[in-house]
C-alpha cells in the first residue's frame, strides 16, 4: 500500500461526508422531474441541488473508491479483493435491503398504508424480489444502495482494469469509456459513468499523476461547476451524464479551497459516519415524508426540505454510535467491518 499524504487523505474524508450528505439532500422527497417548471426561487434552488450539484456525488465517490483500491495494491490479489469487497459492500447491501423488503411486503400484503412504493413485493415474484435485495437488473428496494450494487460489480472487474492500467493505461481509459458509455455491458453495470470513474481513480493511483495539479485553478473550476449546474436547471437538461463525467475534475480541485477551513475540518470529523448515513437514509426519509403528510402538512414544504436532511443525518449518526456501543460486534459485521 502506498502511503497517502495527509492533505489528500483529509480531502477524501471531507468529500466522502459532503457527497453522502448531498445524496441525502438529493433523495429528500418528493421527486420532481427536472422538466417541471420551477415556480419560485426555492423551486429553482431545490432543483439545483437535487438535479445538478449532488448528481455528481456518485461519480466523485466512485473515483475515490477506484483510487483507494488501486493504491492499496488489492488489485494484485483477487481472492483477497473478493473477500474484502464481499464483506465491505455485498453484506451491507443485502442486510440493508432484505429486512426492508420483508417489511414492505408485510405492509402491502395487509394493505396497511396507501403509499405507492417503488417496488411492488406482493404478490411474490422471484425477479422482483431478487432486484429488491440484490439490485440485479433494477434498483434495490432501499434505492440509495443501488450505488453499492454497481460498486461491488465494478470492484470485481479490477483484474481487467489492472491489465489495461499496466500496459495501455490511457488507451484503456478510452476502451472502458466506449464500452460502458454505449452500454455494451447490458445490465452488468446499471450506471454507465461508474466504471469510467472507477478506472480513472485507478489511473491516478497507478501512474503517479499529481492529485494537486489542478489546485491552482480551484476557484475557476468551482465557478465553472456552479455555472454548469445552473445551466442544467435553467435549460432543463435531462441527460446529466456529461456533468457526471467531468465532475471529479471540477470538485476535487475545489475541495482544496475548504479542506483546511473550520468547515472542512468539521466535515472530516463526521466522515466516519458517512457509510451508516448512506445505508439508512432511505427508510428514514420515507418515514419523515409520511409523517409530514400525515401530521405536519401545515408547515411550509421549504422548511421540511431544509430541515429533513439535517435531522436525518443527526438521528442516524447517534443511532449508529449507540448501536456500536450496545452491539459492537454485530454492527461491525453489518457495516462491512467498519465501526
Amino acid at each position: 500500500m502506498k502511503k497517502i499524504e495527509t492533505d489528500i487523505s483529509n480531502r477524501i474524508a471531507m468529500l466522502r461526508f459532503l457527497m453522502i450528505f448531498g445524496i441525502v439532500i438529493l433523495h429528500t422527497p418528493p421527486y420532481i422531474p427536472i422538466t417541471t417548471e420551477p415556480n419560485t426561487l426555492f423551486d429553482f434552488i431545490k432543483a439545483l441541488f437535487q438535479h445538478a450539484i449532488f448528481r455528481t456525488s456518485v461519480p466523485v465517490l466512485t473515483c475515490i473508491s477506484g483510487f483507494l483500491l488501486f493504491n492499496s495494491q488489492l488489485h494484485t490479489q483477487f481472492s483477497q479483493l473478493f473477500i474484502k469487497k464481499t464483506k465491505t459492500i455485498l453484506i451491507p447491501l443485502i442486510f440493508f435491503n432484505f429486512p426492508i423488503a420483508i417489511f414492505i411486503y408485510y405492509l402491502q400484503f395487509n394493505q396497511l398504508v396507501d403509499h405507492q412504493f417503488s417496488t411492488q413485493l406482493h404478490p411474490i415474484d422471484q425477479t422482483t424480489w431478487l432486484n429488491a435485495i440484490f439490485g440485479l437488473t433494477a434498483a434495490p428496494v432501499n434505492y440509495p444502495t443501488n450505488f453499492l450494487r454497481d460498486l461491488y460489480v465494478v470492484s470485481l472487474m479490477t483484474p481487467i482494469f489492472s491489465i489495461l492500467l499496466r500496459y495501455i493505461p490511457i488507451t484503456g481509459l478510452f476502451i472502458i469509456s466506449f464500452f460502458f458509455w454505449f452500454n455494451f455491458d447490458g445490465d452488468i453495470v446499471l450506471r454507465s459513468p461508474m466504471p469510467i470513474m472507477f478506472y480513472f481513480g485507478g489511473l491516478m493511483a497507478t501512474t503517479g499523476l499529481s492529485l494537486k495539479s489542478l489546485d491552482k485553478y480551484a476557484a475557476y473550476l468551482l465557478t465553472l461547476f456552479i455555472t454548469l449546474c445552473v445551466a442544467i436547471i435553467y435549460f432543463k437538461i435531462e441527460n446529466r451524464n456529461y456533468l457526471r463525467l467531468i465532475s471529479p475534475f471540477l470538485i476535487w480541485p475545489a475541495s482544496a479551497l475548504i479542506v483546511n477551513t473550520w468547515l472542512g475540518k468539521w466535515f472530516i470529523s463526521f466522515s466516519k459516519y458517512s457509510f451508516p448515513i448512506f445505508l439508512m437514509q432511505g427508510p428514514l426519509l420515507l418515514v419523515c415524508w409520511l409523517l409530514y403528510n400525515k401530521f405536519l402538512i401545515s408547515i411550509p414544504y421549504w422548511i421540511f426540505w431544509i430541515i429533513t436532511p439535517i435531522i436525518t443525518a443527526v438521528i442516524l449518526t447517534y443511532l449508529y454510535k449507540l448501536s456500536c456501543i450496545v452491539f459492537p460486534k454485530t454492527m461491525k459485521v453489518l457495516f462491512g467491518g467498519r465501526g
